[in-house]
């Protein structure tokens, strides 16, 4: 078994063992998106190859950069 086999055997037994534990609860969305990160890692290779951390950390630094929101004027 390689590393995106087991991440998707403890994702789905982390997921139903969370139904047990907190019936009530709804974990669809996310255990749902966390399914999906095996068939990125299959479509991809590892995360360091096409995460996008490094793109939203610039956006962020762009966000707090004072503005008079006129464009052409820095």
């Amino acid at each position: 078994m390689d590393c995106t086999d087991a991440y998707r055997t403890y994702i789905v037994e982390w997921i139903r063992d969370l139904q047990v534990i907190h019936p009530h609860a709804n974990h669809w969305t996310n255990g749902h998106m966390a399914l999906h990160v095996w068939d990125y890692l299959q479509l991809f290779g590892p995360v360091r190859s096409w995460w996008c951390f490094p793109y939203e950390c610039l956006i962020g630094q762009l966000q707090r950069l004072p503005s008079n929101h006129i464009f052409g004027n820095i």
